[in-house]
């Protein structure tokens, strides 16, 4: 058996070094093994054959890290019920099969990378792992996972030929990272809440994703989705955003707030939008690019954006009917037949706080440039409505072109709007 270095990165790991090597008990939440002398390491264990995994297997629990790799065509670790550390299978591009079917908890991480022919992967047992790390695993699709994960911190799963997530019966976690799985037909999560990021994008562009269980998380994005349902989630701690999906819906009637941007970008067959009882977005709001999007609303409850608002299309109507307060600047551009008067309205009132405001659409337009020292009554502004004419700004010289009417728009929101869109995509 072959050693290298290796460092602990959790309190867990930590914890379990500091016991006796002889006898010790390591646990996790779920179960609790002995560890018997000579199944401790203080550095990793590397098996580049089966014959150093054989002697691992005389282990009923592992203290320490596991790191398999070199041209074994099949591995197996069967007689092992706990690894107090990490698993890791790299670049083993011979490897077919894995199998380790006691392995109940990894407590630190579980990583497969660049296994490139792997198909089978037998974990009948295992139930807690505090990371998992798939990625680059071309021929796996699928996993046997009979108990099924219930507990997991982090889980990224990257470029493999899952077709689904069957086995991962999780409900709560930091991270959760599905992405360029292209044979994903479907992701079916009991998750209830997620506390750093949710992240599906880049699978099969007919995956329909489900988190029906889902009340809360941090961040949440969808990619290159079929279709996305999430029946109970009623706030996002930071943003939100769906990118180029070809779902023709979005319902989040039971979404209530949004602490940081809500962006809707790119959907080509989005149709309808349903935020009923959503009332407040921390951050900006964007509504662009979704070429069968004719209908702006479903947001009758939202009182509040604390960034810029920027709709941006081909729809015939937009409204927003509780709106009382925009912090930020205010565009809306339609190559359709849009009425602005809803808009100009909430402009004349003080609704829009921001430094510029732009409603245009194919025969009219409006611009309204706002100092950033003027305010009231006593802000430097001006105001063209048109049917074919050119709308101008004597406050600055750069102008856009938007239907028959040309608009003026602030230089610091052209740059703000730049740098909005550049992270977001």
């Amino acid at each position: 058996m072959q050693f290298k270095s290796f460092a602990l990165v959790s309190a867990l790991a930590a914890s379990a070094l500091a016991q006796s090597t002889s006898s010790a008990s390591a646990a996790t939440a779920s179960t609790s093994i002995s560890i018997a002398s000579g199944c401790s390491f203080t550095e990793t264990a590397t098996a580049t054959a089966q014959s150093d995994l054989d002697d691992l297997n005389s282990c009923v629990a592992i203290k320490g890290d596991v790191y398999i790799t070199g041209s074994l065509g099949s591995a197996a670790l069967d007689n092992v019920q706990a690894i107090y550390g990490s698993l890791t299978i790299d670049n083993a591009t011979s490897l077919a099969s894995f199998s380790a079917g006691s392995l109940g908890a990894i407590t630190e991480q579980f990583n497969l990378q660049s296994l490139t022919i792997l198909s089978t992967l037998n974990l009948p047992a295992l139930s807690t792992v505090g990371s998992v790390n798939f990625v680059t695993l071309p021929a796996l699709s699928s996993i046997n996972l009979n108990t099924g994960v219930t507990q997991v911190n982090s889980l990224y799963i990257s470029d493999t030929s899952l077709e689904t997530l069957d086995g991962f019966d999780i409900t709560s976690l930091d991270t959760f990272n599905v992405n360029n799985n292209k044979n994903l037909a479907s992701i079916d999560s009991q998750l209830q809440n997620v506390k750093v990021a949710l992240e599906v994008s880049y699978n099969s562009e007919n995956v329909e994703v489900t988190f029906d269980e889902l009340e809360w998380a941090n961040n949440i994005t969808f990619r290159d989705g079929a279709s996305v349902s999430l029946a109970k989630l009623s706030s996002v701690n930071a943003s939100l955003g769906f990118i180029n999906n070809s779902i023709t819906e979005i319902d989040l009637a039971t979404l209530s707030t949004i602490g940081g941007s809500l962006s809707i970008v790119s959907n080509d067959e989005l149709e309808s939008l349903d935020f009923t009882n959503l009332t407040s977005i921390s951050g900006g709001f964007v509504i662009s690019n979704n070429s069968a999007l004719n209908n702006i609303s479903g947001f009758d409850s939202l009182e509040t954006v604390g960034g810029a608002v920027i709709f941006q299309g081909n729809f015939t109507n937009a409204s927003l009917p509780s709106l009382r307060r925009v912090s930020g600047g205010f565009t809306v551009e339609s190559e359709g037949e849009l009425d602005c008067d809803e808009f100009n309205s909430l402009n004349s009132k003080g609704v829009i706080q921001g430094d510029s405001y732009v409603c245009s659409a194919a025969s009219t337009s409006t611009s309204v440039q706002v100092s950033s020292t003027a305010s009231g009554d006593d802000s430097s502004s001006s105001s063209t409505h048109s049917s074919s004419a050119t709308a101008s700004n004597s406050a600055s010289s750069s102008s856009s072109k938007a239907g028959a009417g040309s608009v003026t728009v602030g230089a610091s929101f052209l740059t703000a709007f730049a740098g909005f869109m550049l992270a977001l995509l």
